[in-house]
């Protein structure tokens, strides 16, 4: 093959790799063209719109069932397909009805594709609270905090069974009956709040405690919790088995975790059961509540250990800065209560949930001859 031959053949696959690029982005241009003719008619985006019903922020009140407003949603040629729109909300806070059963603050979102667009639509859901209305005849109902302490399995009772301990099948029996009457369960902030005046609360509304956190109720208690959905607080003695406990339980989203005090639940006093905390100084009293919401993260609720206390150990439990704290002494809270002598409602091993209805409904210490019933 000669130069000159040479020279055409260059010259050729030159001209050919032109056209071939020619007709690539010939090709592209089309492609776009045709991508953008899908995706927008007459300067106006394919994108569906969702458009809700009714408010951006859905406010609930304690107990009150949940309804969705509603929300549509049409594509670009204006035709409904509401029906595709994917929605997402959690219902940790819900029964299966719909109730709200705590306190909740979240978001539903609506997600809808259409012709390979996405689009979402957020819409805040809140609780929401009455004001106290003294002329109502609920008013100042009052609220069972109620305190339980052992959970035994049923099918294996301890030796030294007293009227500390409660069967898992007495526990769940109580808890079946909560859910079925429809009760409401606050969180500490709610309950402080009722204290001072600043909401209301439906007369069906209880909190639930476990006091000292022991092996017994970290195993049986706990679980049955789970199974019912519901939530309790634990007052720990964190000295004893503060650390054990947070290892196993510190994620679990049916149990809060409450001072019961580092390392007051001991003998040392004069008063009452001779608890500790009311031999020690203020100061004493402080620096142990505080090594106490140190470790469990959390300073909200306390329980004086054996229910002693002194003028002084509610100046410390004010000074740790809890919002609330309960003896053992019987009753349901009431607003304008102390929130630091606050009273609770015992339920013992052997109640029926016929009992336990009767005694957060009146609050009232049962007579020997009810407990012998």
């Amino acid at each position: 093959m000669n130069h000159t031959e040479k020279r055409f053949r260059r010259k050729n696959s030159r001209i050919l790799l032109i056209i071939i690029i020619m007709i690539l982005l010939l090709l592209g241009g089309v492609l776009l063209i045709r991508y953008q003719a899908h995706h927008q008619i007459g300067g106006l985006s394919r994108k569906p719109v969702i458009s809700l019903k009714g408010d951006s922020t859905l406010r609930l009140y304690p107990g009150e069932k949940f309804s969705e407003p509603g929300v549509t949603a049409k594509d670009y040629r204006k035709k409904d397909i509401s029906s595709h729109i994917q929605t997402d909300l959690d219902q940790s806070s819900f029964r299966k009805d719909g109730t709200l059963w705590k306190a909740y603050s979240g978001t539903i979102t609506y997600t809808l594709k259409d012709y390979g667009n996405r689009v979402k639509k957020t819409r805040k859901v809140r609780t929401a609270y009455r004001k106290p209305d003294q002329s109502s005849p609920s008013y100042g109902h009052g609220i069972a905090v109620c305190m339980f302490h052992n959970i035994y399995d049923a099918n294996n009772p301890p030796e030294d069974l007293n009227p500390n301990y409660m069967s898992t099948e007495e526990l769940s029996a109580i808890l079946q009956y909560l859910i079925d009457a429809d009760y409401y369960f606050p969180s500490w902030q709610e309950l402080r709040d009722y204290i001072d005046g600043k909401i209301d609360l439906p007369v069906k509304s209880v909190v639930l405690t476990f006091d000292d956190c022991a092996k017994d109720f970290q195993k049986y208690g706990i679980p049955v919790l789970e199974k019912y959905d519901i939530t309790a607080t634990s007052f720990v003695i964190c000295a004893k088995n503060g650390k054990e406990v947070l290892q196993k339980y510190g994620d679990a989203k049916h149990i809060n975790f409450q001072s019961h005090s580092y390392n007051m639940h001991r003998p040392g006093g004069t008063i009452g059961h001779g608890g500790v905390f009311t031999a020690l100084s203020q100061e004493e009293g402080v620096a142990d509540l505080k090594k106490s919401i140190d470790m469990l993260g959390s300073g909200e609720a306390f329980a004086y250990p054996f229910g002693d206390y002194t003028d002084t150990c509610e100046a410390a439990v004010k000074e740790a800065g809890f919002l609330c704290a309960f003896t053992t002494e019987y009753g349901k809270v009431h607003p304008g209560d102390d929130p630091y002598l606050l009273p609770r409602i015992r339920v013992n091993g052997g109640c029926t949930p016929e009992e336990f209805a009767r005694d957060i409904s009146d609050g009232q210490e049962p007579t020997e001859q009810q407990t012998e019933q």
